[in-house]
């Protein structure tokens, strides 16, 4: 994304996964910041459960993350983690801009 993106390659972007959880924060005025955080927070012990209900552990002895987040997991589903968190992010966005 460059400086000259418009708002509609913003929104683009952000559906094809292609920005990330922090970038899309930083857009976002503090209060619905906070909601996309924790949206995302939860998104990201969903992909752990999933990684884990599968057998891929990180360690030979399981995941050792039981009810938190494991990078490995979000690695391991990216884009389809930006994704998720873009779908969270859209409509905050678009909620927290002024009409023009």
């Amino acid at each position: 994304m460059t400086t000259n993106s418009s708002a509609a390659d913003l929104m683009d972007f952000t559906a094809e996964g292609v920005l990330d959880k922090a970038l899309l924060a930083q857009l976002l005025p503090s209060e619905p910041r906070a909601e996309f955080l924790a949206g995302c927070a939860q998104v990201e012990r969903d992909l752990t459960r999933a990684c884990a209900a599968h057998g891929d552990f990180c360690l030979a002895s399981g995941c050792a993350l039981e009810g938190e987040s494991c990078l490995n997991a979000l690695l391991n589903a990216a884009p389809a983690y930006n994704k998720a968190c873009g779908q969270l992010w859209l409509p905050l966005y678009r909620s927290s801009r002024p009409e023009v």
